[in-house]
């Protein structure tokens, strides 16, 4: 089932970025039990099946939901940064190696640069690769375990 593998559907998740960017009000008509924005003649949702006969429509997504999105984005993004940014500091490190151990000289210089030419280029890689590629599992495995407390304290 799609809730199981991800509590939140895209659209919440859109909606939820805008209600935190203050581009969207936190109103409407949203699933009982997953949250996702419903239309007003919509009987069951789209995202996890739940019947609006059996979970009654609620008119605003919880906080708590939202501080779990949130939660989540950044872990994802701590990832991601904190691989670019390593890469970036070991990289100017690396590239200072030939100046300090054998002074400035043309080549040297020429080195420098050339690392931290290539140390950039490798941390955007790093970063877009096994950071993303972390960054969602951190965040994924965030999200679900607060996911699970909360639906646990919901029943």
């Amino acid at each position: 089932m799609e809730q199981e593998r991800h509590p939140f559907s895209a659209r919440l998740q859109e909606l939820m970025a805008d209600v935190l960017a203050g581009r969207a009000p936190n109103v409407g008509r949203f699933c009982g039990a997953c949250f996702h924005p419903l239309r007003p003649q919509q009987r069951s949702c789209p995202h996890c099946g739940a019947s609006t006969d059996q979970v009654a429509p609620v008119e605003l997504i919880p906080w708590e939901v939202i501080s779990m999105f949130q939660a989540q984005r950044l872990r994802e993004a701590l990832a991601v940064r904190g691989l670019a940014y390593g890469g970036l500091v070991a990289g100017v490190v690396l590239a200072l190696l030939p100046i300090v151990l054998w002074d400035v000289r043309w080549w040297t210089v020429l080195l420098l640069f050339t690392i931290l030419g290539v140390a950039y280029v490798g941390a955007a890689n790093l970063a877009n690769t096994l950071g993303d590629a972390l960054g969602y599992r951190w965040g994924q495995a965030v999200l679900r375990r607060r996911w699970e407390r909360f639906t646990a304290r919901r029943q």
